[in-house]
């Protein structure tokens, strides 16, 4: 049998470790990760889940290499503290051999948040960086003596030491994104004028010091991968040239060097996490010159989701492994996927940034709890998902909708043994996600919604076309179950004139129609998105938006993205705190807070105002079977990280 991707299936031996292939899974923020510095249940559950899915390294997420001024969160593991407990330890390595189980080589990134620390964090003591500095917070920061230096660079080796100690394969020292290592080594942060800093050579001394203190820690063996940001992307800040100097200088201490982007503080403008409208890849660029200037092995990171992508870049030898980053979220089984022939099956990551954290402010919160995955709902809950009862007895279950709600409920329930018959109004599947088509943007839940039709197909489903669901239909078919996954219809603002309109998926739908000039009413995030799309395509484009900005609903890493993207893109434009008075052959009327009226000329005005529920045809089918759930928009409109929860706990619960 031929193995499908034959160079990432490629084992790659460094030293005495050998990797089973070239996908890694590198350190991503973890959902309930520690309690008190110790891996919980369903932090372990879900990196044995990265294991058990194929990957060849599984690394866990950032941890710190001292509690006086390195940790900035409470998501690290403690490896460093004195008199951890018993249990504390054996959890560890119970972690460790949860990785190892599976085949992969288990890893832990180390880091120093230096500068960017807060004395919040710090029990009042200023962090300390490279250099002394007033942050534009009002924080103030410390040089770091030389006492200072070697004190952290030892505590470097200590972490190292010890995470060999629990059970750990190697470590990735963590020299990207704008931490202390890179705060050093970097123009931007390093301003001294004495031995450590200056000159690249100089400003290379304390990771060379670091470097040399672990191996002398841990001897040659344990392997060591050190993460550079190949450009900071960031006025002043450390370009690729340097970066690959800087490489040359430290290849001869480590085994392999992982190639990130970006500074953390500005994430999504410098693509430490790439969005949606990056490139695929899009790290690619300053790994290929590393690579070409090192002997060790260079491993890339940056929004990769395609294994055909993967095997081409490594077919082509630009690099020696990938690292998916949120990718494990969206697909876990990604590799086993991608050997076994199931590749069309694999959600991909659609970057819509699910590590956004809570804020402080409860009324600030997003609709949504941090590091649950809009393609994969059992992400984050695989645990307690773990412990479903199976079904009594298989049941005859109708589900009515085939987007993505009525599809993922589909599957559960086929995978789960029942039998499924989905009967959905048009001629095909997706729901609204019908318009990926067309959006180059959205190519990735393009891609979704395939690998949710092809899992359905394999799972058994059966599909039931052009058919509109009635109660007689129900009768007809007399099913144990129905879920009802119906979806929504546009909203129609109560604007005068608002005849003169139309709904904004126009623009997909049929473009040809759409003038010279659009005003777009409604700028939330699918007002905001399609008028980006037509004016991208040439259209002079005018949103109107009744509150104080843009794409509100949008999570913050998504707005940081498209906002942008829309200010630098001709010919769109916006007025917000601006109601629409009436709509006319002619255009628009504005009025804005003030009560002033002026009319926005368009040859086609659009609207984007929200969806509104398919009650009707819950109220009417409702009554028609006593299990009867309703699921998604047809409850709510919200989002479809919401329709595919409610589909699969809908299936679960048959």
């Amino acid at each position: 049998m031929t193995i499908p991707f034959p160079h990432i299936f490629t084992p790659l031996t460094i030293k005495k470790t050998t990797f089973k292939n070239r996908v890694f899974a590198p350190p991503v923020t973890t959902s309930r990760c520690v309690v008190d510095g110790a891996p919980t249940q369903e932090a372990i559950d879900q990196y044995e889940g990265r294991s058990r899915g194929g990957f060849a390294q599984v690394t866990i997420t950032e941890s710190f290499v001292d509690f006086d001024y390195a940790a900035r969160h409470e998501h690290g593991l403690d490896i460093v503290s004195p008199g951890l407990t018993v249990h504390h330890l054996e959890s560890v390595h119970i972690l460790t051999d949860a990785i190892q189980a599976h085949g992969a080589v288990a890893s832990i990134q180390l880091n120093h948040a230096g500068n960017t620390n807060h004395p919040a964090l710090l029990g009042g003591r200023n962090p300390i960086g490279p250099s002394a500095m007033l942050r534009p917070d009002g924080v103030q920061v410390d040089e770091m003596d030389e006492e200072m230096i070697h004190h952290v660079a030892d505590n470097f080796a200590v972490a190292c030491a010890s995470a060999q100690a629990l059970g750990f394969d190697m470590a990735m020292l963590h020299g990207g994104h704008g931490w202390l290592l890179s705060q050093f080594t970097s123009p931007l942060s390093n301003k001294r004028t004495d031995k450590w800093g200056g000159s690249l050579e100089n400003r290379a001394r304390f990771a060379r010091l670091v470097l040399d203190k672990v191996r002398q820690q841990v001897g040659e063996d344990f392997l060591i991968e050190y993460r550079v940001s190949g450009d900071e992307r960031t006025p002043g800040g450390m370009q690729i040239d340097e970066t690959v100097e800087f490489c040359k200088m430290i290849e001869d201490k480590v085994d392999l060097i992982h190639v990130t982007s970006g500074m953390y503080f500005n994430h999504v403008e410098s693509k430490a996490f790439s969005s949606m409208y990056h490139d695929h890849g899009c790290n690619l660029d300053l790994a290929i010159p590393i690579k070409k200037a090192v002997k060790v092995p260079v491993v890339s990171v940056g929004g990769y989701n395609d294994p055909a992508h993967i095997e081409r870049v490594l077919a082509d030898g630009l690099v020696d492994a990938i690292a998916l980053g949120r990718q494990q979220f969206a697909d876990p089984e990604f590799v086993n996927k991608a050997l076994t022939g199931r590749a069309d099956e694999i959600a991909p990551c659609l970057r819509c940034s699910c590590f956004n954290p809570l804020p402080p402010d409860p009324n600030k919160r997003p609709s949504a709890p941090p590091f649950l995955c809009t393609v994969n709902p059992r992400s984050g809950r695989e645990l307690r998902l773990r412990w479903a009862p199976p079904p009594r007895k298989a049941k005859n279950v109708l589900v009515v909708g085939g987007g993505v709600g009525g599809l993922y409920a589909s599957i559960t329930a086929a995978e789960r043994g029942h039998k499924v018959l989905l009967a959905e109004k048009t001629d095909k599947l997706g729901g609204t996600l019908w318009f990926t088509e067309v959006d180059p943007h959205k190519n990735d839940f393009r891609r979704y919604r395939d690998s949710l039709v092809t899992r359905a197909q394999r799972a058994g489903v059966d599909f039931a076309f052009n058919t509109e669901v009635t109660a007689g239909y129900i009768a007809d078919k007399n099913p144990d179950a129905v879920i009802c996954a119906a979806g929504s219809v546009p909203a129609v603002p109560p604007i005068k004139g608002i005849d003169h309109a139309s709904h904004a998926l126009l623009a997909y739908a049929d473009f040809d129609k759409i003038g010279r000039r659009v005003v777009m009413i409604g700028g939330g995030l699918t007002g905001s998105e399609i008028a980006l799309y037509l004016a991208e395509r040439g259209k002079e484009v005018h949103i109107v938006e009744v509150r104080g900005d843009l794409a509100i609903e949008g999570n913050d890493s998504h707005r940081r993205a498209l906002l942008p993207l829309m200010r630098k893109t001709p010919g769109l434009s916006w007025s917000l705190d601006t109601t629409v008075a009436e709509v006319t052959p002619e255009g628009v009327m504005l009025r804005t807070a003030d009560g002033a009226q002026t009319l926005r000329a368009a040859d086609t005005v659009l609207f984007a105002t929200g969806m509104k529920a398919r009650r009707d045809v819950v109220d009417a089918l409702r009554n028609s079977v006593p299990w009867f759930v309703p699921v998604g928009d047809c409850k709510r409109p919200r989002f479809i990280l919401d329709a595919v929860y409610e589909g699969m706990s809908a299936a679960m619960d048959l």
